[in-house]
């Protein structure tokens, strides 16, 4: 019997000998796994992400990364197509706001406990925005939040010394600010407002300046005719429509238009500092602010493109260590650090805040000064929901429908897909 257990407990020690050496073989290169990662075409974001596969690959030579990218307007064609067949991607960019309805669709999977721990104690609060019935779904590459980014040169020209800290001043140094020619058509514009781009955002902290909210608290009624909402978007719609200070198509992009000198001042996410840094014309002497206030308060919004794990990656073992492995990477200071100096942006880990690169930065102050209120709105289909908010706008703009009447349509379109979703989701 004693023999018996001494082969059984030397049998037991051998093969754990033989998996950790197979471990270390695969750690220094013995054995080659493929990882597979898919993002959407958007220029500095697949330049950064491959150069943290470069530094991942330093570290874990034995692991082939596939980076791949599709249109944006393919995107989630493609991963609805690839994912449930056991095909496409192991480790995917997703925006931030997909998250519940990718959960909910089964394409991505809850993060290894390691890497779940890690977001709970080293990154910002923002992390939550995609920690979703008790689990967190992905990795976020960066905060990206809003600040006001303002042309110095053409506010002081036009009588202002300081960016407005109001929106009432915002709408007074747009007025003041803008020009046109002999026709009246813009030449510069005081703001130029492109709402389906990123002004349909900033409207959400616009409504809690005004005093109002986009959702309720539990996220499942869509509150964008009531109250200070209604407010927030009667302010947006009279830049174009009122004041005159924009008009649609006024050029190729809101940020664009700021780069080239076109505008004066514009709302802006973290990334368009990086843009600007690397495209703004020469004699742009432009500067940051906090985002100004309004009658309720100061509000700001966030947002991030996080790196998910999808259940086809979970499928392999092999696979599922490599995609842990890389997460962890983009986790890490490095992987952030990386990311952060090929964007622009900051980087979600609290330690690194208060680092001096950014710390120090005077564009990147009044992002960080507004961090602690940054959150980001619940989802329950982020594309669909953007295309309520686009018909409602247009149906005023192009459409010269009744503003509120367009409001509440879009009210209604956004609420029957928060019913449908929540139809199936499980507290």
């Amino acid at each position: 019997m004693k023999k018996s257990r001494f082969f059984i407990f030397m049998m037991i020690m051998a093969l754990l000998i033989s998996a950790i050496g197979s471990g270390l073989a695969a750690a220094q290169g013995g054995e080659t796994v493929t990882l597979e990662i898919w993002q959407h075409e958007s220029g500095g974001k697949i330049q950064a992400i491959a150069r943290v596969i470069e530094g991942f690959q330093e570290l874990y030579p034995n692991v082939e990364v596939i980076q791949s990218s599709f249109p944006y307007e393919e995107y989630q064609t493609k991963i609805a197509a690839a994912v449930p067949a056991g095909t496409g991607p192991d480790v995917v960019m997703i925006y931030f706001g997909w998250a519940p309805f990718w959960m909910q669709s089964g394409f991505i999977a809850p993060l290894p406990e390691v890497v779940q721990t890690e977001l709970e104690n080293e990154f910002a609060p923002f992390v939550q925005a995609t920690f979703l019935q008790g689990n967190h779904y992905s990795v976020p590459t960066s905060i990206r939040n809003f600040a006001l980014v303002y042309n110095v040169d053409y506010l002081a020209e036009s009588g202002w010394d300081e960016p407005p800290a109001t929106w009432d001043e915002f709408v007074q140094a747009a007025k003041d600010c803008t020009q046109y020619d002999d026709n009246g058509n813009i030449t510069r514009a005081g703001y130029y407002l492109e709402w389906g781009s990123d002004g349909w955002n900033w409207w959400r902290p616009l409504m809690q300046a005004f005093g109002g909210q986009a959702f309720s608290d539990d996220n499942r009624t869509t509150l964008w005719d009531q109250g200070g909402a209604v407010d927030a978007w009667n302010y947006m719609l009279d830049f174009p429509l009122v004041h005159h200070t924009s008009v649609e198509g006024f050029y190729e992009g809101e940020l664009e238009a700021f780069a080239a000198g076109l505008s004066c001042m514009t709302p802006q996410l973290t990334f368009g500092i990086g843009f600007l840094r690397d495209n703004a014309a020469p004699d742009v002497n432009w500067a940051v602010a906090v985002m100004p206030e309004g009658p309720a308060g100061r509000f700001t919004t966030g947002s991030s493109w996080p790196m998910a794990l999808t259940t086809k990656g979970t499928q392999d073992p092999a696979v599922l260590e490599a995609a842990t492995n890389f997460l962890m990477y983009m986790a890490s200071a490095e992987g952030q650090e990386i990311y952060a100096d090929v964007t622009g942006e900051l980087p979600s880990r609290l330690d690194m805040i208060e680092w001096e690169k950014y710390a120090d930065d005077p564009a990147l102050a009044p992002f960080i000064e507004q961090l602690e209120q940054t959150d980001g709105a619940f989802w329950a289909d982020e594309l669909a929901e953007r295309q309520c908010a686009l018909d409602m706008w247009d149906a005023v703009v192009v459409g010269d429908m009744d503003r509120i009447e367009a409001l509440e349509m879009g009210t209604a379109c956004d609420q029957a897909i928060r019913d449908a979703f929540f139809a199936n989701w499980e507290e």
